[in-house]
């Protein structure tokens, strides 16, 4: 048996984030476990679209050094119809930031699997392999598969996919991240990001499309849903262990880092209430996001014609408006699709 004040299980962005956090606001006796290391821990991070809204990460509170490229642009293709989306956001390398949100946590990691997890009346106990950790508070940060959700909350996502991230040959220095929607790729998109050193990740959801010759491919799930209690007494839930990736554009970076941080902030204050209220209250996790995509994943073709034929000579705010009035029964995706992007990466 292991005492320990804080167990963090996982060490991604959110489980990170929150051991950086935890020991700014003076939380000792940390202790993150994370069954992956080495190459296939950074091989899963760096096969990752790595886009993020300048306001999500400046929620944050991360680290900075890790952004490498501006982003100013977002353009969603549907046939011949391109429309841009101003915004201010960066392009980050993940494998940086995880190293500094790691170096400044000063929690002791451990390289080891989470077996089960039990709640009681004395506190929380984990089973790690052959050793059972005893905490005070526990950090579910073990992402779309979590088994401290399974054991402790029991709820599973309304969304789960697998999604292929290619890095390829290409122009890293662009300032717009690309998406293309279409019958092919129903209910979700295929992404074009810049990356770093000569590279861009390409993506869309496994058996939906190809590239040639990439450099590296990962695969990772991308879970989302609306049953989102992420905390149950001193256990609370993080990043895509509490399912708070957008349901629309996928975006979770921003919340991943924003839950850690929300997450150690209400343990530094011996109340995790106020991140639960988070939670169920940002605009970032609302229903209206979950609808579009129902309606979303219904459309044929005639209604992709039909949904962008008001922004053939560009977007506008204005020209969203005319198609909301124009074309209520697209409402909703129109909305949700503007607030996602500025709301929700």
């Amino acid at each position: 048996m292991v005492d320990c004040n804080v167990l963090i299980v996982g060490s991604g962005l959110a489980g990170s984030s929150a051991a950086y956090h935890l020991r700014r606001l003076g939380v000792e006796g940390v202790v993150v476990v994370e069954r992956m290391s080495g190459d296939s821990y950074g091989r899963y991070h760096r096969t990752c679209g790595e886009a993020v809204s300048d306001r999500l990460f400046a929620l944050s509170g991360a680290p900075e050094g890790c952004r490498v490229r501006r982003i100013r642009k977002i353009r969603i293709t549907c046939g011949d119809v391109d429309m841009d989306i101003p915004v201010k956001g960066h392009i980050i390398d993940r494998e940086r930031l995880l190293k500094d949100l790691r170096d400044g946590s000063g929690a002791e990691f451990v390289k080891v699997s989470l077996d089960s997890v039990k709640t009681d009346p004395e506190g929380i106990t984990a089973v790690c392999g052959d050793t059972v950790y005893h905490c005070r508070y526990l950090i579910g940060a073990d992402g779309a598969f979590s088994r401290v959700r399974r054991d402790v909350f029991g709820t599973v996502p309304e969304v789960r996919f697998a999604a292929v991230n290619n890095l390829v040959k290409g122009d890293s220095d662009s300032d717009t991240i690309c998406f293309e929607v279409s019958t092919k790729y129903p209910g979700a998109y295929r992404w074009d990001f810049p990356s770093k050193d000569g590279l861009r990740s390409v993506g869309y959801a496994v058996g939906r499309d190809s590239v040639e010759d990439p450099v590296e491919t990962g695969i990772r799930y991308i879970v989302s849903g609306t049953d989102r209690r992420v905390v149950e007494g001193n256990c609370c839930l993080v990043g895509d262990a509490a399912m708070l990736a957008n349901p629309l554009c996928y975006g979770g970076i921003g919340a991943a880092l924003i839950s850690g941080r929300k997450a150690a902030e209400g343990i530094a204050g011996g109340d995790l209430s106020g991140y639960a209220r988070w939670v169920r209250k940002d605009i970032m996790f609302d229903r209206h996001f979950m609808d579009a995509l129902e309606t979303f994943k219904g459309w044929g073709e005639a209604d992709y014609i039909d949904a962008v034929r008001p922004f053939r000579r560009g977007y506008s705010l204005l020209r969203g408006a005319y198609a909301m009035l124009r074309r209520p029964r697209w409402a909703n995706v129109y909305m949700s699709i503007w607030m996602a992007f500025g709301k929700g990466w």
